[in-house]
């Protein structure tokens, strides 16, 4: 009973309180710094998203309401460290941030290079992209390694627009998009007004191995409930009822939550 009321009272000096309109509700807070533009992970008009969801559900099983501060990826940490949030979720063990990580990573992003196959069923290398007319998620170049950055470097046509732009691999107005395939899935399907001829698609495995981030929290003791409730969503079935959710709405895969389901799963997904 102590060691429960002192974790109440470090999470409640810890986060901030609500605003007046929720000023009746006693409960600690935690604020997540998450990225803003990774729909369907994290849709900012709608306070929503698999991993907004998942977090928020997670949380309340602790008694710990959550709350959102979206932000470029960029200033995520830098927002941990000046304590606007309680959490940053894009965090590496190689970059130092005041506070304690998560014991595992928590996410994943698999990015790939997506062709039509009519076009372009084949690429062998990352040194292909530089032949090709490639549109990319904003930062890539940064991002996946110095390969990559080469073959960008290289290309005349290569393409970062702030928002992913997948209609036009569609639209043959490029051949290749570099993206995490739910997060194309998703600006596909919601920017695109006609279909242009082939819709078949091909997903080509050589940007290297998945991108996986770790959650980085000012205390122990909101790392230890952030964990607690994870586990807790996979043994009440409520994970698997939020992935069916999401699912069903956007064709969301399991694929950037597998290293939850390498922990947490009674099956473990491939390449745990």
């Amino acid at each position: 009973m102590k060691r429960a009321a002192a974790l109440a009272l470090l999470l409640a000096c810890s986060m901030q309180a609500a605003g007046q309109g929720a000023a009746h509700d006693a409960r600690p807070r935690i604020k997540f710094g998450v990225q803003d533009d990774i729909a369907p992970f994290v849709m900012p008009d709608r306070h929503s998203g698999l991993l907004v969801d998942v977090l928020r559900d997670a949380m309340a099983t602790q008694g710990v309401t959550a709350e959102f501060i979206y932000l470029p990826k960029k200033r995520t940490e830098e927002a941990l460290r000046s304590g606007l949030v309680d959490v940053s979720t894009s965090g590496k063990p190689a970059v130092p941030l005041p506070g304690v990580f998560s014991r595992w990573p928590v996410t994943s992003f698999h990015n790939q290079a997506i062709t039509r196959r009519a076009h372009l069923p084949r690429l062998d290398s990352v040194a292909d992209l530089a032949r090709y007319r490639v549109s990319a998620f904003f930062g890539a170049a940064e991002m996946l390694g110095q390969a990559y950055r080469d073959a960008a470097l290289r290309n005349p046509r290569y393409q970062e627009p702030k928002t992913l732009q997948s209609p036009l691999l569609v639209l043959r107005q490029v051949d290749v998009v570099i993206s995490q395939k739910d997060i194309f899935h998703y600006y596909l399907h919601r920017q695109s007004y006609q279909r242009d001829g082939d819709f078949d698609l091909a997903y080509h495995d050589i940007i290297g191995k998945p991108n996986e981030y770790w959650f980085v929290f000012r205390l122990a003791e909101q790392r230890d409930a952030f964990e607690r409730g994870i586990a807790a969503l996979y043994k009440s079935g409520d994970m698997d009822r939020l992935f069916e959710r999401y699912a069903k709405a956007y064709g969301t895969s399991r694929e950037f939550f597998q290293p939850l389901d390498c922990q947490f799963a009674a099956v473990k997904p491939k390449g745990c």
